[in-house]
């Protein structure tokens, strides 16, 4: 009888610790599927910024400088609401389009854990492109019609403002 006893002792707390055990281990998967999810929608929201600033970048302006300026405006509106998601984002454009580089971290660790600052170990590097191809700025064809009229001898930009289309 006395060894019952002394097995029913050593038990004690055993289904506390386990619960423990458990819960730790469920909440670890729940942050980390919160985090995934947030990394998800963050990278979405970013496709579609850097989609919007290459539609912006696509539509014409008088110099290329200026489509690029109103693009990048229009990228940094969109990713405004999410910056607190989104570490250094970056575009970059092309005739072919548009590019972004963005940095975001997978598993939030609560500042308890980061020593002096350093970033989390779990920060993913991601790219989004989009590729649309550039139409060219109004200085562009005038340029190129005017290179095209002085080879003929029409000399000027003559041609270029005459037309009703330019082409380009």
């Amino acid at each position: 009888m006395s060894n019952f006893k002394f097995k029913k002792l050593n038990q004690r707390g055993q289904s506390a610790i386990e619960f423990i055990i458990v819960t730790i281990v469920v909440f670890f998967f729940l942050l980390f599927y919160m985090s995934f999810a947030i990394t998800l929608v963050a990278s979405e929201y970013v496709d579609y910024a850097t989609f919007m600033s290459a539609r912006t970048f696509k539509s014409g302006n008088d110099t290329r400088e200026n489509q690029e300026k109103d693009a990048r405006k229009v990228f940094g509106q969109y990713l405004d609401p999410i910056s607190s998601v989104i570490r250094s984002p970056q575009v970059r454009f092309s005739d072919a389009g548009a590019t972004s580089s963005y940095e975001v971290d997978l598993f939030y660790l609560p500042p308890l854990f980061i020593k002096n600052g350093a970033p989390p170990v779990s920060r993913l590097s991601l790219e989004s492109e989009a590729l649309l191809g550039r139409d060219p700025a109004i200085n562009d064809c005038l340029n190129f019609f005017s290179g095209v009229a002085n080879q003929l001898g029409f000399g000027g930009t003559f041609l270029a403002n005459v037309m009703e289309d330019n082409g380009c």
